[in-house]
């Protein structure tokens, strides 16, 4: 496989790539590889979307209530953690003070890139892996896409830096295309085939790409590129299980016998109690409700039991909890420090996939402008998404303006997007007070200049 790939990256830049047939055989392998995934990784797209084991494997009771109950453990925490971590917009900044080239990102960036982010990350911790696919609009501008592994599938390096050196994308130009179409990025060309209901593959035509290599990058939710549904799944289902069956239970409850004793009532009497809700009998009968008993406590410890294991395994916290009111703020912040690693690792992720983006767009930069710039330079910044204590923040802050440059300063504000152009913008305010100060003087002196020519 290495060796087909390498001949077809060794090829001249403009040369055009010939499809032989050890080409077509790896495609075709690759497309059956994708194919497999997809069944692997339809679990993980079912539970997100709340389609779990039990609308399938629930165990139904003729003449009872069978209502199935799903509790989406899975898409809580996702959401949880993409709110969490990525609420804020990411702060991109120059390491040697070039605001030029932050002025560019932001430009280039602002109107996509934190919703991009975000749904990057949930479907890298939906499927444990996504990936984003960089490219350029008709209106000449630099954009990225979500893939997943339900739509793509890669081959890597074998070394340590994973490098992409081919990737195929399968789609439907519409919704109502009954033929999928595939796209295969290999080094800067991308190949266009159509495929039909048996897998073939029929070339249509390439073109070329300005960026010398594929054009999709793997984000990983973790280090081990697993989905949190392998850790909650057998929980999830049992807490599914068992609220299901006490949810019957309680349906079932419905259906109590009247129970008569020491006397006879005929179907027509019955019928008439139905209706009447007034039964007569002897003195010496008894009539009640035969029903039945729930112990309603131990369920309850049950869901309780699995509903925490759950939140352990995905290191998040109850919000709903009922908390003691004199906890400190250190104490309250504690019970967020695992769900804080689980996210800044997800931060840190995020950040790779964004430090190759910045790569590929500055070879668009370049291309389209002339300009050059080194993404080594820019540095990331990603704050939390949590309530902030402004006035201890501020007077913290004050104390380190001595020590640190403004932008600095600037960059550990969570409502501030940009410190570069935060920056500029104090600047021109200052400058446009200034100008008014200094007309306001040219004023105040020359009404005294009239007074003294004319002191009456």
């Amino acid at each position: 496989m290495r060796n087909i790939v390498d001949s077809v990256l060794k090829r001249k830049r403009n040369q055009e790539i010939q499809i032989t047939p050890e080409l077509e055989e790896l495609l075709r392998k690759c497309l059956r590889k994708l194919r497999e995934n997809q069944e692997i990784y339809k679990k993980y797209e079912d539970y997100y979307n709340g389609n779990h084991n039990i609308i399938r494997n629930y165990a139904m009771n003729d003449s009872r209530s069978n209502m199935k109950v799903v509790v989406n453990f899975f898409k809580k925490f996702i959401h949880d953690e993409i709110a969490y971590a990525l609420g804020n917009p990411v702060t991109y900044i120059s390491s040697d003070g070039n605001n030029n080239l932050i002025e560019v990102i932001d430009y280039s960036f602002s109107h996509w890139s934190k919703v991009h982010d975000q749904k990057l990350m949930l479907e890298a911790t939906k499927f444990g892996e996504a990936y984003e696919i960089q490219y350029t609009t008709r209106d000449n501008e630099f954009k990225c896409a979500v893939l997943t592994p339900m739509n793509c599938f890669v081959i890597e390096e074998g070394d340590v830096e994973k490098d992409v050196i081919l990737a195929l994308h399968i789609y439907k130009n519409d919704l109502f295309s009954d033929n999928e179409k595939v796209d295969v990025y290999i080094s800067n060309s991308i190949l266009h085939f159509d495929v039909d209901g048996s897998d073939n593959l029929t070339y249509v035509d390439q073109r070329t790409h300005i960026f010398g290599t594929p054009p999709i990058e793997v984000t990983s939710a973790n280090h081990e590129r697993k989905s949190m549904l392998d850790d909650i799944q057998s929980e999830n289902d049992a807490y599914n299980n068992t609220l299901s069956d006490l949810v019957n239970e309680v349906s079932d409850f419905r259906q109590a016998f009247l129970k008569i004793t020491g006397a006879k009532v005929t179907e027509e009497e019955a019928q008439k109690f139905k209706k009447t809700g007034i039964l007569q009998v002897p003195t010496q009968a008894t009539v009640d409700y035969l029903i039945k008993k729930i112990d309603d406590k131990f369920v309850q410890n049950l869901l309780k039991e699995l509903e925490e294991k759950m939140y352990k395994l995905a290191s998040h916290v109850d919000t709903n909890e009922k908390l003691q009111s004199n906890l400190s703020s250190a104490a309250l912040r504690s019970r967020l420090i695992s769900l804080e690693n689980k996210c800044s690792l997800m931060q840190a992720m995020l950040e790779t996939a964004i430090k190759k983006r910045l790569k590929n767009f500055f070879k668009f930069i370049k291309i389209k402008d002339g300009e050059e710039y080194d993404h080594r330079k820019i540095k990331l910044k990603l704050t939390m998404n949590i309530p902030s204590d402004i006035t201890a923040l501020a007077d913290s802050l004050s104390k380190l303006s001595e020590v640190c440059s403004w932008e600095t300063i600037l960059a550990q504000i969570p409502f501030v997007e940009n410190p570069a152009v935060e920056m500029q913008k104090r600047r021109q305010e200052q400058e446009y007070a200034r100008e008014q100060e200094i007309e306001h003087q040219k004023k105040l002196k020359s009404l005294e200049n009239n007074k003294i020519q004319d002191p009456l």
